[in-house]
């Protein structure tokens, strides 16, 4: 760290941002470094996983977006739609990863200086946030110069807010999770792939059956933490809806309830881990 702190003692919103900002930077040097592209590798991974969805699903299946007014159907208008749910998604799935790993990878200097476990899970969200902010303002920037643009757009930043806390909240509680129970990053790593094909990121929630060996099959999908906000950053952005008052207040929710969970985490089971990584 550039400046020595004495973090036994409370910390200032200034110090904490400043220890954050730090891990950031570290795990963004290390990401690209040595590489040849560097960069414009933030790039490149996630537009050509859009592709190749884009393709078997949009091309081969036959998967079409919602509609929207004035817009006929195709593989760009699902490209589109199916970008601004990967986004979302992406930043979910490479934040939680990334978080355990940052935890992990901080062990021997935590066993050195005692700072907060939260302060390297989140530098690692910070650094995975830059990049996904690049893929959201590349996706706006397409979206605008098709004629999308819209005064929902406004409210996407709001959005964004709920989606950092509610995300950063659960990759705190499973990276101090992970430190107590190295299995966890495993079968973490199992449900995401799950997840992946159980949240409409790549399907219109509509395809989904009203029940299924009597369980509300499609409303157990659609109020899924991540597919809320998938939904509402869809409807913001590329049906230039305002969403729903419910769509919002199930997001604050699910925000609220998992920065209570990491506030608890951190106080339990949070402090000296430096002797178990």
């Amino acid at each position: 760290m550039a400046e020595h702190i004495d973090v036994r003692a409370p910390l200032t919103l200034g110090q904490q941002a400043s220890l954050i900002n730090a891990f950031g930077q570290r795990d963004l040097k290390a990401k690209f470094n040595g590489t040849l592209l560097g960069w414009v590798w933030s790039l490149v991974v996630p537009l050509a996983t859009l592709g190749i969805y884009a393709v078997i699903f949009g091309g081969l299946f036959k998967m079409q977006a919602p509609t929207v007014e004035n817009r006929t159907g195709g593989i760009a208008l699902f490209a589109l739609w199916l970008f601004a749910g990967l986004t979302v998604w992406g930043y979910f799935q490479n934040s939680i990863n990334a978080g355990i790993n940052g935890l992990l990878s901080s062990g021997g200097l935590l066993q050195k200086v005692y700072f907060p476990a939260y302060a390297p899970v989140l530098g690692a969200g910070l650094a995975v946030g830059i990049q996904s902010a690049i893929e959201v303002g590349l996706l706006l920037v397409v979206l605008g110069l098709l004629g999308f643009l819209a005064w929902s757009w406004l409210l996407i930043p709001a959005l964004f807010a709920l989606v950092v806390v509610f995300v950063q909240a659960i990759s705190v509680i499973l990276s101090i999770g992970n430190v107590y129970m190295r299995d966890l990053a495993q079968l973490v790593g199992v449900i995401l792939q799950l997840m992946f094909y159980a949240t409409p990121i790549i399907y219109n929630v509509n395809i989904v059956p009203q029940e299924q060996w009597g369980i509300p099959l499609r409303f157990l999908v659609n109020h899924m933490p991540i597919a809320e906000y998938i939904e509402l950053f869809r409807s913001l952005a590329y049906s230039s809806q305002v969403g729903a008052w419910t769509q919002w207040a199930g997001c604050l929710g699910w925000a609220l309830l998992a920065y209570a969970g990491a506030r608890l985490v951190v106080r339990k089971w949070g402090a000296d881990l430096g002797e178990m990584i």
